[in-house]
């Protein structure tokens, strides 16, 4: 279960719920359900991120082919995040 991304105190529940049987279907649902939903928030989190990431790495490659011609400007990364700070 730890594979699936349940903690320590989890897995206790877990094997607490199993020596119920038939009775703890309702309850591993409910743990499930609640893991997933976790696990989908993170996701969008971690999209965010690398929408995020990839925006600012697309801004560094941009910057850095204008300093290749000749030009020299602050980094945009840099600029931005003082602005945000």
């Amino acid at each position: 279960m730890q594979g699936l991304g349940f903690s320590l105190k989890e897995v206790g529940e877990l094997l607490k719920l199993r020596e119920r049987k038939v009775d703890a279907c309702e309850s591993v649902k409910k743990l499930l359900e609640a893991k997933l939903g976790a696990v989908r928030s993170k996701l969008a989190d971690l999209r965010q991120l690398e929408s995020e990431l990839a925006a600012d790495l697309r801004k560094c490659n941009h910057e850095l082919n204008h300093r290749r011609r000749g030009a020299s400007s602050p980094c945009p990364v840099l600029e931005e995040a003082s602005l945000r700070g």
